[in-house]
């Protein structure tokens, strides 16, 4: 007999992580933002006021160097951050947030923060902070970039 597939932790995943994004898709929508763009910023709101390569800013976001420059490249546009040479690599380019780009960046994450609750509703505090600790063990094993932890609840 076939195993039923959507039992299986990958599809559930899959299904969980999908719906995530169109919620998430659904409250950047106002700020005109994507979710790459959002990943650029927070994670140069993170390093400001220090500075990320856009091949950085795609690893830690787990998307294609060049799906990063064309996230990054409509953020410039916009003035939300900006980019230079690095002083001591000459090929180098290195991104920097804005004080615009801080501030959507904070608006951004409000807008987001309620999609985060209301799909973790069901879970108690200790069950978030176990369901964090999981996905973290599984995003080392598969050599996805793990970010420092925060120990949030």
């Amino acid at each position: 007999m076939p195993e039923d597939f959507g039992q299986r932790l990958p599809y559930m995943m899959r299904m969980v992580s999908n719906e995530l994004s169109r919620r998430l898709e659904r409250a950047l929508r106002p700020l005109s933002l994507t979710h790459a763009q959002l990943a650029a910023l927070a994670q140069l709101g993170l390093e400001s006021p220090g500075a990320l390569t856009s091949s950085e800013l795609g690893r830690r976001a787990g998307v294609t160097t060049q799906s990063m420059s064309t996230a990054t490249a409509a953020l410039l546009d916009r003035g939300l951050v900006v980019r230079a040479p690095d002083p001591t690599h000459g090929r180098r380019l290195d991104i920097q947030i804005t004080t615009a780009g801080m501030e959507l960046l904070e608006r951004a994450q409000a807008a987001t923060k309620q999609v985060e609750e209301r799909a973790l509703a069901p879970l108690t505090a200790e069950q978030q902070r176990e369901f964090r600790t999981v996905l973290r063990q599984l995003m080392s094993a598969m050599d996805v970039y793990v970010p420092e932890s925060d120990d949030r609840t």
